[in-house]
């Protein structure tokens, strides 16, 4: 059980947003404000890929990982650091801030900076666009930080890049005890609107903020479980 936030300022996941706030309002304001997570979380593998993606990227040029990438190198940036924002003000002495840890950084070649994240799945552009809240939420945590919080500024590209494995494909060994696996890789760019992002934010905030909890989502299995009187 997660730690109750009972008091504004609320801290907010960018990652809770999509997975939390998205699919159901009630179960959000539950996980936020009572501590009560819904059950369910993504297979420990994802995060090891996560971390292959990371180490096998840092310090290449975007145009030898993908070639529709905007021109610049991976770099590590504050990849180790949580970000934490500034308190986002919503009036009514109710407030939240963003705080997480971003995926991936680029240092364009034009000097501004690119916030990325990799995804190891299929996707497309409809799908991609889902993952817009959490990427402006590190684009703002970065340029409008607390003090001694990571910095990186300014950020004038988002977007995410897919390593699908490519099944028409087999695996090849390496040694012994090691194969690897061929991955399809395409990038999907995120269109930056800071305003929408906002606005998006400050509902989020300010359902925190009421003392009422919301109705539930109609298409929410957890919802419909906890009603049920076995």
């Amino acid at each position: 059980m997660a730690k109750p936030q009972t008091n504004s300022p609320y801290k907010l996941s960018p990652s809770k947003f999509l997975f939390g706030y998205e699919r159901c309002k009630k179960c959000y304001y539950l996980d936020i404000r009572h501590g009560l997570e819904s059950p369910g979380t993504f297979p420990s593998i994802f995060g090891k890929y996560d971390i292959v993606h990371k180490k096998s990227t840092e310090g290449l040029r975007t145009e030898d990982v993908c070639s529709d990438m905007p021109k610049g190198t991976f770099i590590k940036g504050p990849g180790d650091k949580f970000l934490e924002s500034q308190n986002i003000d919503c009036g009514n002495n109710i407030a939240g801030y963003i705080s997480g840890k971003g995926d991936a950084f680029l240092k364009l070649d034009d000097g501004s900076y690119a916030v990325i994240d990799f995804k190891t799945t299929a996707m497309s552009p409809e799908k991609a666009e889902d993952y817009s809240t959490q990427l402006h939420a590190y684009k703002y945590a970065l340029e409008h930080n607390k003090e001694s919080k990571p910095h990186l500024s300014p950020i004038t590209k988002l977007g995410i890049l897919i390593f699908e494995p490519d099944i028409n494909q087999k695996m090849k060994r390496n040694d012994m005890s090691s194969f690897g696996i061929m991955h399809k890789v395409e990038w999907f760019e995120i269109k930056i609107d800071e305003n929408k992002f906002v606005e998006y934010v400050k509902k989020v905030i300010n359902l925190l903020g009421s003392d009422s909890i919301p109705n539930s989502e109609s298409s929410c299995s957890f919802c419909e479980y906890r009603k049920k009187d076995f």
